[in-house]
């Protein structure tokens, strides 16, 4: 669900609503702001108008949507497999899901990884669970899979050993392998 509140108001204003956001995320109920404080996607835009700011706040609270867990919360599909129910057997995401779902996590963990921080443990098990599925769909790449999925454990056991340099190395030929691959199929 999309929260959006839009405000007119003056320079002198805007920190106090800056304060009652922070508020909000901090657990506090501020008494004229209505805003989820567990959201997926948080978005603030104040921009110059006729001498007031015109802010506006967008939050999407569509936790579902979501692909991370919080720490030691056990793991949950985030794109749910269709079933077979005249076979039993469960059925892959489309291609494009998966994708979709491999480059939010791949995104997150390549800038925290450039900014010297180890992702989460979430983040990277949604990945190499994706990328060893990714592997198995044929005609997206073939060639590339072997030294694809090299690649991941390389970065698996890096991210285990919390070895950033590792880290850095291997997530940037996982960049690498990506570009190669998506200007040949894309």
């Amino acid at each position: 669900m999309s929260n959006k509140t839009e405000r007119y108001m003056t320079r002198e204003k805007f920190p106090e609503l800056l304060r009652e956001l922070a508020d909000i995320l901090e657990g506090k109920t501020p008494e004229d702001l209505e805003c989820p404080s567990d959201f997926r996607k948080f978005k603030l835009k104040a921009k110059e108008c006729y001498g007031r700011l015109e802010v506006k706040l967008k939050v999407n609270d569509d936790m579902e949507a979501c692909t991370l867990r919080e720490e030691g919360e056990a793991p949950t599909e985030s794109v749910p497999a269709a079933s077979d129910e005249e076979s039993g057997k469960t059925k892959k995401p489309s291609y494009e899901k998966l994708k979709e779902r491999m480059k939010r996590s791949f995104r997150m963990i390549f800038r925290m990884i450039h900014d010297d921080e180890i992702p989460p443990r979430a983040a990277v098990e949604e990945f190499l669970r994706d990328s060893a599925l990714m592997v198995t769909y044929p005609g997206y790449g073939d060639e590339y899979y072997e030294e694809y999925s090299r690649v991941c454990s390389a970065f698996s056991e890096a991210f285990e050993a919390q070895d950033l340099a590792a880290l850095h190395e291997t997530v940037d030929q996982l960049q690498d392998l990506k570009s190669h691959c998506h200007a040949r199929y894309d």
